[in-house]
């Protein structure tokens, strides 16, 4: 089981380290994420569409701390968007491929590392699907962030997959995170539970998971039109479904080397590309209108 501070702290350490945002963020980089039209516009977005209730530990909060609890909870859906939208993308590959076969198999549709990141992305999502979503109080949002392992890994990768639209041509006005994977060192090194001697740890988990979840993008590439065949075919899936996904996709060109290093930075620029389109949607449409549609949220769902 993954390490998770609240099965050796008792509950009331628990809710008293919550009652306050565990990560502090520098003026500079406040500075650049208010001085960001489209971190604006995703959070006007947010607070349209999501429930801002603070639960009874934080309704009593004063105003500053609620900020930053709302900006936090703001820049961690941020973050993981890019890295739901894959696990997304690659349900449907595996689902298109193995038809109406068990959810457990989905896997074998992938090989390698690819596939031990899938099985990880789809564990994590299915069990906390309502804090992927970003759902509830806003302060235990973020302040669960630091609770288990897992999710720092989750931020961690978010981290790491953000700081690649660096090398993505017309990015300049997309939020950049990259001082978020600092801001997580400085809050586990000084949580009382996790400490400094875990940051090592914690970042090579998070490495590795990021190189399952590249190499399952580049497997996505390979598979998409097969899957896309096999949707237009029919439902049955082959004997051998691994074996036969594979020599079905050898025989699609794959991506060059200089491409498959743009795929995780294109898929991050085009996750914000469509949440700035639906934003200006749901802008045009107004409140009577977006009410009754499917919050921004579900978009980025395993459903």
């Amino acid at each position: 089981m993954a390490p998770h501070r609240a099965f050796s702290f008792p509950l009331s350490y628990i809710e008293e380290t919550s009652r306050l945002p565990p990560f502090v963020v520098s003026k500079k980089d406040l500075s650049k994420l208010r001085s960001c039209e489209a971190f604006r516009i995703i959070r006007e977005l947010l607070v349209d569409q999501d429930d801002q209730a603070f639960c009874d530990l934080h309704c009593n909060d004063c105003r500053e701390d609620k900020d930053a609890w709302l900006l936090q909870r703001d820049i961690t859906y941020a973050l993981i968007l890019p890295v739901l939208e894959i696990h997304r993308h690659a349900l449907q590959i595996a689902k298109a491929l193995l038809g109406n076969r068990h959810v457990f198999d989905l896997e074998l549709v992938f090989r390698g590392e690819a596939r031990g990141a899938f099985s990880w992305l789809q564990c994590f999502v299915m069990e906390e699907e309502d804090w992927c979503l970003t759902k509830g109080c806003p302060g235990c949002v973020v302040s669960y962030i630091i609770q288990a392992e897992p999710t720092i890994r989750m931020i961690l990768v978010a981290c790491r997959l953000s700081s690649s639209l660096r090398q993505q041509r017309n990015t300049s006005h997309l939020p950049m995170f990259d001082f978020w994977f600092h801001v997580m060192k400085r809050a586990l090194d000084e949580d009382p539970f996790w400490g400094p001697g875990l940051w090592k740890d914690f970042e090579a988990r998070a490495v590795a998971l990021e190189k399952g979840i590249e190499e399952l993008v580049r497997q996505c590439v390979e598979l998409a039109p097969v899957a896309a065949s096999a949707a237009e075919a029919d439902d049955t899936p082959p004997t051998s479904p691994t074996q036969h996904f594979r020599i079905k996709a050898a025989s699609h060109s794959l991506l060059a080397p200089q491409e498959q290093t743009h795929c995780i930075p294109g898929i991050v620029a085009g996750c914000w590309t469509t949440l700035l389109a639906d934003a200006a949607e749901a802008k045009r449409l107004g409140p009577l209108q977006t009410a009754s549609s499917p919050p921004l949220f579900i978009r980025s769902s395993t459903s």
